[in-house]
């Protein structure tokens, strides 16, 4: 059999597996589904300032379109088997541009698959059938390919980018990081500039400025999220004094905790932000200064975009579990791109340890998530998984800023330097 057909037979097996379980054990997964469905079909008399507030509105537009044509029909109950069987379809597209990418000797193999491919197989069930109920799986999957295109088409990265971004904002961290080369500097700058304001452009015709800036008002109003590396402390307290705190499903359709210390936490997340924000904006300043050609660019923006995404995932006072999908996707386009066999070992062992991270949360959600809003015999140990899982973000946060760091001051040898190398 050859490594194509194996690894669409395992990509076959491990999604039929992860369907079956969304309807069996992980049935909670659906609920984003069913608020998708309610909201739209209130389209009509809330219009486009009034639906989905929480999703900038190129993300309401792709929700939509799916929900219009079965209303067509009159079919709008299947809307989330569509939407999830769209997700199943965006997996496998990813997946074959994985397998259509050329695999250097360095970058290896895993279980008789090109390592890339291989991760991405064993990345979706590690996170479990969240990841087709959720709509990160799409910003994810676009970082990655603006990853992937940077190498060819530069301009095709910045258009990725600036979709990815269009339909969920965080991805506007990651878009300095596609212009760290200066070979290829303006054609992304420009490129992702129009992409972009062609989405606001549309954003604006349709919701207004005010719709615009929904879903960034949405996050500034939530507390804190119980499963947010900022609320740690108080859910041990939690674990250990349940009366003392209230673990309540607030309004923005998430669990948040409140008692004692939680607004000083709130606000060591902010201060966390802004800090990681400045870091990451020197960062971008050395980069834009330091890297001249695309051979030591490359390394440099794979860990940029690392870091810029597990940064805001670690220093929110929001973190959902669909959040790990972020940055899943960029991981495996960073083993695709990687040629350097040292800078190649360490994304290795930076996703094995992502991997391991994403198994605990998909532990904790959905299966371990009661012991989480409900106080039970359970709750401390499925509250020790918790904070196992925020320690090793914060470890892939902190190895990947490291390792931006270290490439984007690292000095570059001349070819002189390697001639007197080997002349000594």
């Amino acid at each position: 059999m050859t490594t194509t057909r194996t690894a669409w037979l395992w990509w076959a097996t491990t999604r039929l597996v992860l369907l079956m379980a969304m309807v069996t054990v992980e049935t909670g997964v659906g609920f984003d589904l069913n608020h998708y469905r309610e909201s739209l079909a209130d389209l009509g008399a809330d219009g486009v300032a009034g639906t989905l507030r929480e999703y900038p509105v190129p993300a309401l537009l792709v929700l939509a379109v799916p929900y219009a044509l079965l209303a067509l029909i009159d079919a709008t109950s299947y809307y989330s088997l569509v939407v999830i069987l769209l997700a199943v379809a965006l997996d496998g597209a990813f997946l074959r541009v994985l397998l259509a990418r050329r695999i250097v000797a360095t970058q290896g193999q895993m279980g008789g698959l090109p390592l890339p491919s291989a991760v991405w197989l064993a990345a979706v069930p590690a996170i479990g059938s969240l990841t087709y109920a959720r709509f990160d799986l799409l910003p994810g999957v676009l970082i990655a390919l603006a990853l992937l295109a940077l190498v060819d088409a530069p301009r095709r990265a910045a258009v990725f980018g600036a979709l990815a971004t269009g339909v969920k904002y965080w991805p506007a961290l990651v878009l300095p990081t596609l212009a760290a080369t200066l070979s290829s500097r303006v054609r992304v700058l420009v490129s992702g500039a129009v992409a972009g304001a062609f989405l606001l452009g549309v954003s604006l015709l349709l919701g207004g400025w005010d719709r615009v800036v929904s879903p960034l008002d949405y996050q500034g109003d939530r507390g804190l999220q119980i499963e947010s590396v900022a609320a740690t402390p108080a859910m041990v307290r939690w674990a250990i004094d349940p009366a003392a705190y209230d673990v309540s499903f607030a309004r923005a359709l998430a669990w948040e905790i409140d008692g004692p210390g939680v607004p000083v936490l709130i606000t060591v997340s902010t201060i966390a932000t802004a800090a990681l924000l400045l870091g990451m904006v020197a960062l971008w300043a050395l980069g834009w200064r330091c890297l001249k050609d695309f051979q030591h660019s490359l390394p440099a923006t794979i860990w940029l975009t690392l870091a810029a995404v597990s940064a805001f995932l670690v220093s929110g006072k929001v973190l959902s579990p669909q959040y790990l999908i972020w940055l899943l996707p960029a991981s495996c386009a960073g083993l695709a791109l990687l040629e350097d066999a040292d800078e190649l070992r360490r994304l290795k062992r930076w996703t094995a340890a992502l991997l391991v991270t994403a198994v605990a949360t998909h532990v904790i959600f959905p299966h371990g998530y009661l012991e989480l809003v409900e106080h039970t015999s359970w709750s401390g140990a499925v509250v020790a998984l918790l904070v196992l899982r925020n320690v090793l973000l914060v470890g892939l946060c902190g190895y990947a800023f490291a390792s931006a760091t270290r490439l984007v001051t690292r000095p570059r040898r001349r070819p002189t330097d390697h001639a007197a190398t080997a002349e000594a």
